[in-house]
């Protein structure tokens, strides 16, 4: 744990470098990376199924690579009737916020010159749901939902096979059903992700990939990115409370051990104006945390990647907010809204004691997949738009090609481009 001080502007300025990660692999895994993409480019299914031999423990047959329809209809029967109803009311609040991104097409004239914007959805989809130690199936409905309202046609899964079973978890099959998953591959890895941008005989070629990974995935996303899109490069989630002495020093803590408990990689900072509150909960995590769920993981993600940070006010915490552009930021304030009108960079914002970011991560309905490392300053929630893309329509009347042509032509001159001159003058 780190404790700062900020007092100067220069500080703030500090505190992005601080903060900022490379999002570059090692060139280890970037080479191993690169090797398996080629393998799976060159021998299709069989290098997948030898990575997956190799990597993941476990041996399939070219048939087993897709999950049956009655897989998927035996692993519902197989998931606990409460979390089917709790996945269910998640997937229609996340349905329920993800409807308000719906974009329309639209047309307009201008004195004979009609433009018009459309959408259209992508194609094909990949999906790509960790399936190791972690397994989330809040991550299957956060992806799955907003391309079935955006249009995709057809939305596919990839995810590693346990180790035990030889396939994927109940849960996982369980909520792709729910949010209307077209096909399902037990695949994962670089390898999953390569067989997605390039296709194999089993798994067809996508137009674009999304969804988290480990290193090995987000480099493969990085170097397949071109062939394919992909949604972003996330890195190790991230959590920024803003607090005043009103916010209670036991939620302080269990907020920011909900997120560190992801990863010991976790970054979870508490920024305030009064000294004396943060050195509170400083004593109270120290108490707390070998008693804590998942105790291993906390103590290193406190000890190594925890900042408490003290401001001289209230408008210099929001500015040490805006730097740090967190993936989540939490304001617990005695009038959080009153802080709200000074953030400028985070990807989702929680609001009051009763808003912790574990609503959002599940239930709330806006989208749990949001840029990390600072990102937030340029980038956005995963969400219908990530789903779809535009086409732009010019239709000139005569009378304005007429009327416009010479100023092209002047335009496309200046720029020594004299056939773009020429195409717009000959029409005659």
């Amino acid at each position: 744990m780190q404790y700062l001080k900020i007092k100067t502007r220069e500080d703030l300025h500090g505190l992005n470098a601080l903060f900022l990660e490379s999002d570059s692999a090692s060139p280890e895994i970037a080479q191993t990376v690169q090797h398996i993409i080629a393998e799976v480019q060159r021998e299709g299914d069989a290098a997948c199924l030898r990575f997956t031999r190799e990597f993941d423990g476990v041996t399939l047959a070219r048939n087993q690579i897709e999950v049956t329809r009655q897989e998927r209809a035996q692993a519902q029967r197989r998931v606990p009737r409460a979390l089917l109803d709790a996945l269910a009311i998640a997937a229609e609040n996340i349905r329920f916020f993800h409807e308000k991104q719906r974009m329309r097409d639209w047309r307009a004239e201008r004195e004979g010159v009609v433009l018009e914007q459309r959408y259209l959805p992508i194609g094909r989809v990949g999906m790509y749901v960790p399936g190791g130690r972690a397994k989330y199936p809040s991550t299957v409905l956060m992806t799955a939902i907003p391309a079935q309202i955006a249009g995709v046609e057809e939305i596919i899964m990839v995810s590693p096979p346990d180790r035990e079973t030889r396939t994927i978890a109940p849960v996982l099959l369980a909520a792709a059903e729910i949010a209307g998953v077209h096909r399902i591959f037990r695949i994962g890895g670089a390898q999953a992700i390569a067989a997605l941008a390039y296709g194999t005989a089993t798994i067809p070629a996508v137009d674009k990939i999304v969804g988290p990974g480990n290193a090995y995935v987000a480099e493969a996303k990085r170097q397949v990115f071109g062939k394919v899109g992909i949604d972003m490069l996330a890195g190790p989630t991230e959590v920024v409370l803003l607090i005043d002495a009103t916010a209670p020093v036991e939620i302080v803590a269990q907020d920011m051990f909900a997120q560190m408990e992801h990863d010991p990689a976790t970054r979870a900072t508490v920024i305030s104006v009064d000294a004396a509150h943060l050195q509170k909960i400083i004593a109270f995590v120290e108490q707390e945390i070998n008693n804590a769920p998942r105790a291993e993981i906390l103590r290193q993600a406190w000890a190594q990647r925890t900042f408490l940070i003290q401001t001289e006010d209230e408008a210099q915490a929001c500015e040490a907010a805006n730097a740090l552009a967190p993936e989540h930021l939490q304001i617990m304030t005695r009038e959080p809204r009153a802080f709200l009108r000074h953030i400028r960079n985070a990807g989702a914002i929680f609001l009051g004691r009763y808003s912790p970011v574990a609503m959002g991560d599940y239930i709330a309905g806006p989208n749990h997949t949001l840029p990390t490392n600072g990102s937030a300053r340029f980038a956005s929630p995963l969400g219908v738009h990530d789903f779809m893309r535009q086409q732009h329509v010019v239709e000139y009347s005569h009378d304005a090609w007429q009327r416009e042509k010479d100023v092209v032509a002047t335009l496309a001159e200046a720029e020594q481009l004299f056939n773009h001159a020429l195409s717009v003058k000959q029409r005659g």
